[in-house]
Protein backbone atom coordinates (compact mmCIF):
# COMPACT_ATOMS: atom_id res chain seq x y z
CA UNK A 1 0.00 0.00 0.00
CA UNK A 2 2.88 2.52 0.94
CA UNK A 3 4.11 1.83 -2.32
CA UNK A 4 1.15 2.69 -4.54
CA UNK A 5 0.29 5.86 -2.30
CA UNK A 6 3.97 7.44 -2.87
CA UNK A 7 3.83 7.52 -6.79
CA UNK A 8 0.33 8.72 -7.22
CA UNK A 9 1.80 11.69 -4.44
CA UNK A 10 4.72 11.85 -7.00
CA UNK A 11 1.90 12.36 -9.51
CA UNK A 12 0.04 15.07 -7.97
CA UNK A 13 2.75 16.76 -7.45
CA UNK A 14 4.18 16.71 -10.74
CA UNK A 15 0.61 17.74 -12.24
CA UNK A 16 0.45 20.23 -9.81
CA UNK A 17 4.19 22.06 -10.69
CA UNK A 18 3.06 21.28 -14.49
CA UNK A 19 -0.33 23.67 -13.45
CA UNK A 20 1.82 26.20 -11.69
CA UNK A 21 4.43 26.13 -14.58
CA UNK A 22 1.77 27.03 -17.32
CA UNK A 23 -0.02 29.19 -14.89
CA UNK A 24 2.70 31.71 -13.69
CA UNK A 25 3.47 33.01 -17.66
CA UNK A 26 -0.38 33.91 -18.12
CA UNK A 27 -0.43 35.45 -14.81
CA UNK A 28 2.96 37.77 -15.62
CA UNK A 29 1.20 39.76 -18.46
CA UNK A 30 -1.09 42.78 -17.79
CA UNK A 31 -4.18 42.33 -16.95
CA UNK A 32 -7.66 44.40 -15.86
CA UNK A 33 -8.15 43.79 -12.14
CA UNK A 34 -11.15 42.04 -12.37
CA UNK A 35 -11.31 41.39 -15.91
CA UNK A 36 -14.54 42.22 -16.57
CA UNK A 37 -16.76 45.52 -17.43
CA UNK A 38 -20.35 46.24 -17.61
CA UNK A 39 -21.57 47.15 -20.84
CA UNK A 40 -22.81 50.96 -21.62
CA UNK A 41 -22.26 52.03 -18.18
CA UNK A 42 -19.26 54.16 -16.07
CA UNK A 43 -16.98 51.38 -15.72
CA UNK A 44 -13.80 51.47 -13.38
CA UNK A 45 -10.93 50.04 -14.93
CA UNK A 46 -7.58 49.26 -13.19
CA UNK A 47 -4.75 48.55 -16.11
CA UNK A 48 -2.32 46.42 -14.40
CA UNK A 49 1.19 45.90 -16.23
CA UNK A 50 1.87 42.74 -13.66
CA UNK A 51 5.56 43.15 -13.99
CA UNK A 52 8.68 45.48 -14.94
CA UNK A 53 11.12 44.93 -18.32
CA UNK A 54 13.50 41.83 -18.15
CA UNK A 55 11.45 39.29 -16.15
CA UNK A 56 8.35 37.92 -15.94
CA UNK A 57 8.43 37.20 -11.83
CA UNK A 58 5.46 39.09 -10.24
CA UNK A 59 6.02 42.79 -9.54
CA UNK A 60 9.89 42.78 -10.81
CA UNK A 61 12.18 43.42 -13.35
CA UNK A 62 13.15 47.18 -14.47
CA UNK A 63 10.99 49.84 -14.06
CA UNK A 64 8.25 50.72 -16.43
CA UNK A 65 8.93 54.24 -17.75
CA UNK A 66 6.26 54.27 -20.12
CA UNK A 67 2.59 52.70 -20.98
CA UNK A 68 0.57 53.79 -24.41
CA UNK A 69 -2.87 52.22 -24.76
CA UNK A 70 -4.50 52.19 -27.75
CA UNK A 71 -8.55 52.56 -27.39
CA UNK A 72 -10.78 50.31 -29.60
CA UNK A 73 -14.03 52.07 -31.61
CA UNK A 74 -16.11 50.71 -28.88
CA UNK A 75 -14.43 52.00 -25.89
CA UNK A 76 -14.80 55.61 -25.06
CA UNK A 77 -12.73 57.08 -22.22
CA UNK A 78 -14.42 59.33 -20.23
CA UNK A 79 -11.40 60.20 -17.32
CA UNK A 80 -7.84 59.27 -15.82
CA UNK A 81 -7.13 59.17 -12.95
CA UNK A 82 -4.16 60.99 -11.18
CA UNK A 83 -1.17 58.23 -10.49
CA UNK A 84 1.65 58.70 -8.36
CA UNK A 85 4.88 59.22 -10.31
CA UNK A 86 3.47 59.15 -13.82
CA UNK A 87 2.27 62.09 -15.89
CA UNK A 88 -1.04 60.86 -18.66
CA UNK A 89 -1.44 62.30 -21.98
CA UNK A 90 -4.42 61.84 -24.33
CA UNK A 91 -4.54 61.81 -27.67
CA UNK A 92 -7.57 62.60 -29.39
CA UNK A 93 -8.77 62.27 -32.92
CA UNK A 94 -11.26 65.88 -34.54
CA UNK A 95 -14.26 64.91 -32.71
CA UNK A 96 -12.67 64.81 -29.02
CA UNK A 97 -12.60 60.98 -28.66
CA UNK A 98 -9.41 59.25 -27.31
CA UNK A 99 -7.11 57.38 -29.08
CA UNK A 100 -4.42 56.42 -27.04
CA UNK A 101 -3.77 57.35 -23.31
CA UNK A 102 0.46 57.31 -22.52
CA UNK A 103 1.34 57.41 -18.76
CA UNK A 104 4.94 58.90 -18.87
CA UNK A 105 6.90 58.24 -15.59
CA UNK A 106 8.05 61.29 -13.88
CA UNK A 107 10.26 60.16 -11.52
CA UNK A 108 11.88 56.97 -12.49
CA UNK A 109 9.00 54.36 -12.45
CA UNK A 110 8.14 51.89 -11.03
CA UNK A 111 8.21 48.08 -12.16
CA UNK A 112 4.50 47.15 -12.36
CA UNK A 113 2.44 50.58 -11.60
CA UNK A 114 -1.79 50.13 -11.46
CA UNK A 115 -3.35 52.39 -13.38
CA UNK A 116 -6.68 53.63 -13.11
CA UNK A 117 -9.11 55.08 -15.13
CA UNK A 118 -13.03 55.59 -16.53
CA UNK A 119 -14.60 54.37 -19.41
CA UNK A 120 -18.05 53.13 -21.24
CA UNK A 121 -17.70 49.54 -22.98
CA UNK A 122 -20.05 49.32 -26.07
CA UNK A 123 -21.46 45.89 -26.81
CA UNK A 124 -22.72 42.81 -25.82
CA UNK A 125 -22.92 40.81 -22.72
CA UNK A 126 -20.50 38.39 -23.46
CA UNK A 127 -18.19 40.17 -25.82
CA UNK A 128 -14.46 40.33 -25.41
CA UNK A 129 -12.49 43.75 -26.13
CA UNK A 130 -8.80 43.64 -26.33
CA UNK A 131 -6.91 46.24 -25.09
CA UNK A 132 -3.37 46.93 -26.96
CA UNK A 133 -0.68 48.23 -24.85
CA UNK A 134 2.96 48.85 -25.17
CA UNK A 135 4.99 48.99 -22.29
CA UNK A 136 8.49 50.30 -22.47
CA UNK A 137 11.43 50.67 -19.80
CA UNK A 138 15.09 51.62 -20.64
CA UNK A 139 16.37 49.67 -23.37
CA UNK A 140 13.89 47.21 -23.51
CA UNK A 141 10.20 47.24 -24.28
CA UNK A 142 6.70 44.66 -24.77
CA UNK A 143 3.64 45.31 -27.42
CA UNK A 144 0.91 43.58 -25.95
CA UNK A 145 -0.83 43.65 -28.96
CA UNK A 146 -1.80 39.97 -29.89
CA UNK A 147 -5.81 38.88 -30.32
CA UNK A 148 -7.88 36.03 -31.19
CA UNK A 149 -7.98 37.84 -35.28
CA UNK A 150 -4.18 38.88 -35.02
CA UNK A 151 -1.87 36.73 -32.76
CA UNK A 152 1.22 38.41 -31.75
CA UNK A 153 4.42 36.72 -29.34
CA UNK A 154 2.45 39.07 -26.58
CA UNK A 155 -1.32 38.66 -25.92
CA UNK A 156 -2.99 42.04 -25.39
CA UNK A 157 -5.11 42.69 -22.37
CA UNK A 158 -8.89 40.83 -22.49
CA UNK A 159 -11.90 42.74 -21.14
CA UNK A 160 -14.98 40.63 -20.30
CA UNK A 161 -18.09 42.63 -20.97
CA UNK A 162 -20.92 41.89 -18.60
CA UNK A 163 -24.28 43.08 -17.95
CA UNK A 164 -24.74 47.12 -17.16
CA UNK A 165 -24.57 48.39 -13.99
CA UNK A 166 -28.08 50.52 -13.38
CA UNK A 167 -26.43 52.33 -10.38
CA UNK A 168 -24.00 53.47 -13.00
CA UNK A 169 -25.63 54.93 -15.62
CA UNK A 170 -22.79 55.89 -18.99
CA UNK A 171 -22.47 59.68 -19.15
CA UNK A 172 -23.29 61.57 -22.19
CA UNK A 173 -20.43 62.33 -24.63
CA UNK A 174 -18.58 65.48 -24.53
CA UNK A 175 -19.23 68.15 -27.63
CA UNK A 176 -16.22 68.07 -29.89
CA UNK A 177 -14.08 70.98 -29.18
CA UNK A 178 -14.36 73.95 -31.46
CA UNK A 179 -11.59 73.93 -34.67
CA UNK A 180 -8.71 76.47 -34.09
CA UNK A 181 -8.76 79.11 -36.68
CA UNK A 182 -6.72 78.93 -39.73
CA UNK A 183 -3.55 81.02 -39.16
CA UNK A 184 -3.59 81.60 -43.27
CA UNK A 185 -7.83 82.50 -43.15
CA UNK A 186 -8.07 86.58 -44.47
CA UNK A 187 -9.02 88.52 -41.30
CA UNK A 188 -12.35 89.93 -41.75
CA UNK A 189 -12.92 93.73 -42.63
CA UNK A 190 -12.74 96.09 -39.33
CA UNK A 191 -16.36 97.11 -39.56
CA UNK A 192 -15.12 99.96 -37.07
CA UNK A 193 -15.68 101.14 -33.27
CA UNK A 194 -19.12 102.53 -32.18
CA UNK A 195 -19.27 105.85 -31.05
CA UNK A 196 -20.32 105.56 -27.48
CA UNK A 197 -20.54 109.62 -27.32
CA UNK A 198 -24.09 110.90 -28.04
CA UNK A 199 -23.26 114.30 -28.39
CA UNK A 200 -20.63 113.62 -31.48
CA UNK A 201 -22.98 111.71 -33.06
CA UNK A 202 -25.88 114.50 -33.20
CA UNK A 203 -22.98 116.89 -34.47
CA UNK A 204 -21.99 114.31 -36.89
CA UNK A 205 -25.49 113.93 -38.47
CA UNK A 206 -26.18 118.09 -37.62
CA UNK A 207 -23.31 118.24 -40.01
CA UNK A 208 -24.72 116.01 -42.67
CA UNK A 209 -27.51 117.74 -42.97
CA UNK A 210 -26.48 120.55 -43.25
CA UNK A 211 -24.19 119.28 -46.27
CA UNK A 212 -27.51 118.01 -47.53
CA UNK A 213 -29.23 121.07 -47.44
CA UNK A 214 -26.31 123.13 -49.01
CA UNK A 215 -25.78 120.91 -51.80
CA UNK A 216 -28.48 120.49 -54.41
CA UNK A 217 -28.95 117.09 -55.51
CA UNK A 218 -28.65 116.21 -59.39
CA UNK A 219 -32.38 115.92 -59.85
CA UNK A 220 -32.88 119.38 -59.00
CA UNK A 221 -30.25 120.54 -61.61
CA UNK A 222 -32.20 118.16 -64.32
CA UNK A 223 -35.31 119.64 -63.46
CA UNK A 224 -33.94 123.27 -63.68
CA UNK A 225 -32.06 122.72 -67.04
CA UNK A 226 -34.99 121.24 -69.09
CA UNK A 227 -37.32 124.35 -68.94
CA UNK A 228 -33.99 126.27 -69.65
CA UNK A 229 -33.50 124.30 -72.83
CA UNK A 230 -36.46 123.98 -74.15
CA UNK A 231 -37.44 128.49 -73.76
CA UNK A 232 -33.96 128.41 -75.34
CA UNK A 233 -35.11 126.11 -78.19
CA UNK A 234 -38.99 128.49 -78.22
CA UNK A 235 -36.49 131.20 -78.57
CA UNK A 236 -34.41 130.15 -81.68
CA UNK A 237 -37.38 128.90 -83.35
CA UNK A 238 -39.49 132.40 -82.77
CA UNK A 239 -36.51 134.33 -83.77
CA UNK A 240 -36.23 132.16 -87.46
CA UNK A 241 -40.31 133.02 -87.57
CA UNK A 242 -39.35 136.75 -87.12
CA UNK A 243 -36.65 136.64 -89.62
CA UNK A 244 -38.22 134.53 -92.11
CA UNK A 245 -41.84 137.34 -91.72
CA UNK A 246 -39.65 140.25 -92.13
CA UNK A 247 -38.13 138.67 -95.37
CA UNK A 248 -41.35 138.52 -97.19
CA UNK A 249 -42.71 141.69 -96.04
CA UNK A 250 -39.80 143.18 -97.77
CA UNK A 251 -40.08 141.12 -100.61
CA UNK A 252 -43.69 142.38 -100.99
CA UNK A 253 -42.66 145.93 -100.48
CA UNK A 254 -40.19 145.65 -103.45
CA UNK A 255 -42.50 143.86 -105.20
CA UNK A 256 -45.01 146.34 -105.02
CA UNK A 257 -42.78 148.80 -105.54
CA UNK A 258 -40.92 147.34 -108.61
CA UNK A 259 -44.93 147.22 -110.20
CA UNK A 260 -45.86 150.47 -109.47
CA UNK A 261 -42.15 152.28 -110.93
CA UNK A 262 -43.09 150.03 -113.87
CA UNK A 263 -47.13 151.17 -114.11
CA UNK A 264 -45.21 154.58 -113.85
CA UNK A 265 -43.13 154.65 -116.37
CA UNK A 266 -45.60 152.95 -118.62
CA UNK A 267 -47.73 155.63 -118.23
CA UNK A 268 -45.03 158.05 -119.04
CA UNK A 269 -44.05 156.34 -122.08
CA UNK A 270 -47.70 156.87 -122.79
CA UNK A 271 -48.13 160.52 -122.54
CA UNK A 272 -45.42 161.54 -124.20
CA UNK A 273 -46.56 161.65 -127.95
CA UNK A 274 -49.95 163.06 -126.52
CA UNK A 275 -48.12 166.14 -126.30
CA UNK A 276 -45.86 166.16 -129.11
Amino acid sequence: MPCLIRPFRRAVLLALAALLALALPASAHPFVRGGEAPVDSLAEVTLAMAHGCGTEDAGGGDPTTEIAMEVPEDVRIVEVAEVEGYAADLEQDDDGRTEVVTWTATDGGVPAPDLPFEAVFSGEPGDEVYLKVFQGCDGFSYRWIGTPDEPADDPAIRVQLIEADPDRPAPDPEPAPEPDPDPEAPEPEDAGEPDDDPEDADAADESDADEDADTPDDATYASDEEPLDAAVQDTDEGGLNIVLITTIVLLVIVTVAAVLAARSRRQASDGDPQDA
